[in-house]
């Protein structure tokens, strides 16, 4: 009779732990109570890498003032592995370099704030020797030479994150541009004119990213894609060989030849809008968040059918720059972020949405903050949205 007094207490004490949580879980999430799946998130390029002039205990202490439970960093490879490592899966390995990060994944832990590695940049030592690389492109956009010491240095990463509760991850950044990948077309062997051979690039460190996380994180989610929203006009510029931006749907479809097709357990996109809302149109060469049924439409049509999407960066500039020629007055930037969370919040694949970025700097003007610091409207916007009001 005592231990089915003790077995019935148990459960009972079990029972009402189980509906505090719940209960504390809807009161700390009030979008979660009112059935939106979209986690909120932001993106801070201070703390991409280590700079003396910043703070990292700092910057999460903004990135928390917003009410941001979702931070996005880019884990730059070269940052980490200046020098090749001769036991490159092993994070112990002394030519691993892992402070800057540590603090970061430590900080963040210890404001509940979820971290998403975004992992790029290939170190001096792992390019490809065939590439000649032009002025303007830097040596961390070069492709690597073998996609399986990109797959080690994620095995690494997912060994040393993995147990601080890191397990989400992108496989690189923005493949379809060669800001970040290049080369995106290259002349064809044996013939005439020009190949895109960027998708055929990304596929390799996609699948060795994947396979190297996968193997040591079993609780990884690990998103692929991750394009830039415009190309240029395809395929007449390609057959010039004067092409730099592959368009992200052309980008995904090529990934759907057979012999690539690398796995991934989410679809990144970045839907920046390149002009006001319009219409949707066949022939557009990018997709931006007023037309992500193109996006949707073309996961659909490939092997990557149903595949969740994460939006992991958008942003919309309150300033001309090089890099985002399209902006908006300060009270409009807000006023775009509403109505960005509204539509994402809208459509049931939409299950992350980063906003780009915290604070602004010299090439880019899409910052919740100004440059000198001070809040613009869209910061209130932002933490109405993150805190699911």
């Amino acid at each position: 009779m005592r231990a089915h007094f003790y077995l019935a207490m148990a459960i009972a004490f079990a029972l009402f732990a189980g509906i505090l949580g719940v209960l504390r879980f809807w009161s700390d999430n009030p979008a979660a109570a009112r059935g939106s799946a979209v986690q909120i998130g932001i993106q801070d390029d201070r703390l991409s890498g280590p700079r003396p002039d910043v703070t990292v205990a700092d910057r999460l202490g903004l990135v928390d003032d917003l009410g941001a439970k979702l931070l996005r960093v880019d884990l730059r490879w070269d940052l980490v592995a200046p020098g090749r490592p001769a036991k490159a899966t092993d994070p112990a390995d002394p030519a691993y370099n892992w402070a800057h990060y540590d603090a970061v994944v430590a900080g963040a832990r210890s404001r509940e704030i979820r971290v998403l590695f975004t992992l790029w940049g290939t170190p001096a030592w792992a390019v490809d020797p065939t590439v000649r690389r032009p002025e303007g492109i830097d040596v961390r956009a070069v492709r690597p030479a073998r996609a399986n010491d990109v797959g080690a240095f994620a095995t690494a990463a997912a060994r040393r994150y993995g147990p601080r509760g890191v397990h989400l991850w992108e496989g690189w950044n923005e493949p379809n541009i060669p800001l970040f990948l290049y080369p995106q077309i290259e002349r064809r062997k044996g013939g005439p004119g020009f190949v895109v051979t960027s998708p055929r690039t990304y596929s390799a460190i996609q699948k060795a990213v994947y396979r190297g996380i996968s193997s040591v994180d079993r609780a990884a989610i690990v998103a692929g894609l991750v394009t830039a929203p415009a190309g240029d006009p395809f395929p007449a510029t390609a057959e010039r060989g004067s092409v730099t931006r592959v368009p992200p749907r052309v980008f995904l479809r090529a990934l759907n030849a057979k012999g690539l097709r690398p796995p991934m357990d989410a679809v990144s996109h970045h839907p920046y809008p390149l002009k006001p809302p319009h219409p949707i149109f066949a022939g557009a060469s990018y997709i931006d968040v007023y037309s992500l049924s193109q996006l949707t439409d073309t996961i659909d049509s490939g092997y990557l059918a149903g595949k969740p999407v994460w939006l992991t960066e958008f942003g919309v500039a309150t300033a001309k720059t090089l890099n985002l020629t399209y902006f908006r007055s300060r009270p409009v930037q807000a006023e775009y972020l509403t109505d960005a969370v509204r539509r994402v919040r809208a459509n049931p694949r939409v299950k992350m949405f980063i906003w780009y970025l915290l604070q602004d700097h010299r090439d880019w003007k899409s910052g919740l903050l100004e440059q000198s610091g001070a809040k613009k409207p869209a910061a209130k916007a932002f933490e109405d949205a993150a805190r699911g009001r």
